[in-house]
């Protein structure tokens, strides 16, 4: 059976890839992703106000429909420049690829067939590993406590399958590599532009939920990718980074009905942030940046991260330069107490 005839029983894909300042990792990522075993496919490449010259290298590549955005989006803003296209052309699925991600032949058939195998699935994705050691995982699964508001993911394999059969409705994908079932965002949508970046994935998860919509991780279908994690490594992540990721869950707060328990949520979260500050006290940016993103997040402003944009300082008196105070305060212990001699 030729190619072409194989690709009419199968859904079309539209791949949506996005580039910004990094040709290399985006043409890195369409050679793997020449290797594939699935034939129904188009590869969507937008290139989100790239200042590198990344759009001339990119216009030069067969095979791809490059867009080119005249200024950077945000993840969220570019990423549905490329759904809107895939929409457009008529495809059944859209796969979300970050571009430093590490694709196999058989991942996408792989997260296509799970989709295939129940309507209700909205949201397919792979498992990740480190680039460089398939045996160190990354992610397996992320799980979403409504009532305390507390993200988690996990890297074990029967963690991530008693999540996936006991709390279907709190399962939370990353959009690395996320397949998306084209009646899902006919229901409820694209991405939130708000987010800009980052936590934008796990809003999309519970909003699929909230529509009656799954979202499934496969665990066969492996995918390379190297995660930051700014709040256990603060050292070597970009200040925008702690400051997407503090704001960004308080804006998803904001569009969630009130926790059962809020204080202890907001406690949680808080303590979280001022021990993240406690441990980079030689890196005053990104403690700027988490403030940043504390006083954005309850205020309800979303947008592009701004790199000279600093919370009141009053707020920075408190918070930055007395964190263990008030994690004292938060664990209920007294931070005038002097300590034993």
């Amino acid at each position: 059976m030729d190619a072409e005839s194989a690709s009419t029983r199968q859904p079309r894909v539209a791949i949506v890839i996005l580039n910004w300042n990094d040709a290399a990792a985006t043409v890195a990522c369409l050679d793997a992703l020449r290797a594939t075993d699935y034939s129904n496919y188009t590869t969507i490449v937008v290139d989100n106000g790239s200042t590198d010259g990344s759009a001339a290298r990119l216009r030069g590549i067969a095979g791809i429909d490059l867009i080119t955005n005249p200024t950077n989006l945000g993840y969220t803003g570019g990423v549905n420049i490329g759904i809107g296209r895939a929409i457009a052309s008529g495809a059944d699925y859209v796969w979300l690829l970050n571009s430093d991600a590490t694709t196999k032949p058989d991942v996408l058939a792989q997260l296509v067939s799970a989709a295939e195998a129940d309507e209700q699935i909205g949201l397919v994705s792979p498992v990740f590993c480190d680039p460089g050691d398939a045996s160190a995982m990354e992610f397996r699964l992320g799980r979403f406590d409504s009532d305390g508001r507390q993200a988690s993911q996990t890297i074990d394999a029967s963690t991530a399958a008693a999540w996936q059969r006991d709390h279907p409705d709190q399962v939370v994908l990353l959009g690395t590599a996320l397949l998306i079932r084209r009646r899902l965002i006919a229901a409820i949508g694209m991405l939130d532009p708000d987010f800009f970046a980052y936590v934008e994935d796990v809003d999309y998860c519970l909003r699929a939920h909230a529509a009656g919509f799954r979202a499934v991780a496969v665990p066969g279908a492996v995918v390379g990718h190297k995660f930051k994690q700014p709040i256990e490594n603060p050292d070597g992540v970009p200040p925008y980074l702690h400051y997407f990721i503090t704001r960004n869950y308080l804006l998803l707060w904001r569009k969630l009905p009130p926790p059962v328990l809020l204080r202890k949520a907001t406690l949680w979260f808080l303590r979280q942030r001022l021990a993240q500050i406690q441990r980079m006290p030689s890196i005053p940016g990104a403690i700027d940046a988490v403030l940043a993103g504390l006083w954005d997040g309850v205020r309800g402003v979303g947008g592009p991260y701004r790199p000279h944009h600093k919370a009141p300082w009053v707020l920075r008196m408190a918070l930055g330069r007395h964190s263990n105070f008030w994690l004292a305060m938060i664990d209920r212990k007294n931070p005038f107490k002097r300590p034993a001699r």
